[in-house]
């Protein structure tokens, strides 16, 4: 089995590769996503919008086009500077901790895309997260979280692939640490058959009850549970946890 990612893996794992590992997860293929959401969080135009681990922007350029007030944060400059190449001034963008979000009662909606939850290894530094987007919120603000469904990820788990992107060689390996409660991926990526880095994940696999359990702690009543982005209930057959929720305190 691969090395365990380290504690702060999230400190290098979306630099500069991230985008060739990702390359599928492109702006256009995030049109649906995003609009999904702002129907879900019935986001109007004028209301602000906070896309909470924003990346390099793909949805935040959608969520951009419905609302002239789009805020995207992020951890990593990388992504953050892709994110500004494809917005121009369209949205604010800001490089902060999840942990950290610097806004208190700013916005009426955030989103949180492609599983950007769950990366810490403390529970409590996970539920500061929750805690400070409930924060970042006005009273009644929404929250659309789009997270991994664990009981999907257990009956579907492949343990090794390789493919190429490009120029470069992309060899993944995934296991579940139960007793962590942990989805961890080792990633080498190569060119021409050398070593240009290898990259570790770890994401927290909360459970749906778990997950509605933070929002409550935070003050958050959950409204909807999706299992995808065509709006099914959450069952082992979907993919996904999908949670629109309101701020009640």
């Amino acid at each position: 089995m691969p090395t365990t990612p380290p504690e702060d893996w999230y400190e290098v794992a979306f630099g500069d590769l991230y985008n060739v590992i990702y390359a599928h997860r492109s702006v256009e293929a995030a049109a649906p996503e995003a609009l999904f959401a702002a129907q879900v969080l019935d986001l109007k135009p004028g209301e602000r919008v906070l896309d909470l681990c924003c990346g390099n922007g793909r949805h935040l350029v959608h969520l951009s086009r419905i609302t002239r007030h789009a805020t995207g944060l992020d951890y990593s400059r990388a992504l953050l500077q892709r994110a500004r190449r494809a917005l121009g001034d369209r949205a604010r963008l800001v490089r902060a901790d999840m942990r950290a979000v610097p806004f208190t009662h700013e916005f009426h909606a955030v989103t949180n895309f492609f599983t950007s939850f769950g990366y810490f290894q403390n529970d409590s530094e996970n539920m500061q997260v929750i805690a400070e987007t409930a924060r970042a919120l006005k009273p009644g603000g929404r929250v659309f979280i789009d997270y991994v469904n664990p009981t999907f990820v257990r009956d579907t788990l492949e343990a090794h692939t390789a493919r190429n992107a490009g120029e470069y060689e992309i060899e993944e390996c995934r296991w579940i640490d139960e007793e962590a409660k942990r989805i961890n991926k080792s990633t080498r990526i190569s060119r021409n058959g050398t070593l240009v880095q290898e990259l570790g994940e770890s994401v927290r696999l909360y459970d749906q009850q778990e997950l509605l359990s933070l929002l409550a702690q935070a003050g958050f009543a959950a409204d909807y549970c999706y299992g995808n982005y065509t709006g099914v209930p959450i069952s082992a057959d979907e993919p996904r946890m999908i949670f629109k929720a309101t701020k009640c305190r």
